[in-house]
């Protein structure tokens, strides 16, 4: 063979570069879920906090919805209607005192955790 002449490329090079590429994409994908998942307990727990400090809580709560809604929306965009912000709510309201048992997924001692210290996992 040629000192110039190119070599092909080996295929199992160019499946193993796709490969990590590929893994690298499904966990950026998974991180970017799961850290939206925090959020949006936060919120739900930010929300629920701050309503039960309203003198008229049906009322207060509802005003509250409406101009944090308009408050996201203006700064983020869509996603964040009256009714985005009471699934928020109670979302946290269901799991905030959730007790799990022991899982294989104990075992990820590094997943983030929202300030009551739950943890989520997804598959």
């Amino acid at each position: 063979m040629d000192k110039n002449e190119i070599t092909p490329i080996n295929r199992n090079f160019l499946q193993g570069v796709s490969d990590v590429l590929a893994k690298a994409r499904k966990n950026a994908k998974t991180a970017v879920n799961l850290s939206m998942v925090y959020a949006y307990f936060e919120i739900g727990r930010m929300i629920v906090e701050e309503e039960q400090h309203g003198a008229n809580r049906a009322a207060y709560g509802t005003q509250l919805l409406k101009e944090l809604s308009n408050y996201l929306t203006e700064i983020y965009g869509r996603g964040f209607s009256v009714t985005n912000l009471k699934q928020m709510r109670q979302f946290y309201l269901t799991y905030a005192n959730d007790q799990i048992g022991q899982t294989l997924s104990d075992q990820f001692e590094n997943l983030p955790a929202v300030s009551t210290v739950r943890k989520f996992y997804l598959s």
